[in-house]
């Protein structure tokens, strides 16, 4: 499964503006990104990306949550 910008946006309430952030800081890159720049989404980034605003609910900072996710733990 494979989701656009607006789909993972309107799914999950995080603006694709914000997803547009996310991948161009390293915290949540996208699967694919088509010729013309369209992100998708797959499976794995939708988890880390519920990862993502599990830790931010929790007050946790973009680079303590990049911390994180990123660790082998």
């Amino acid at each position: 499964m494979k989701c656009g910008i607006k789909e993972v946006s309107e799914l999950t309430g995080v603006s694709a503006r914000t997803l547009r952030y996310y991948d161009q800081i390293g915290l949540l890159k996208p699967s694919k990104t088509s010729e013309a720049g369209y992100r998708y989404y797959g499976e794995r980034e939708l988890e880390i990306l519920q990862q993502i605003l599990f830790y931010k609910e929790r007050g946790l900072k973009l680079e303590q949550i990049a911390a994180i996710i990123q660790s082998d733990d």
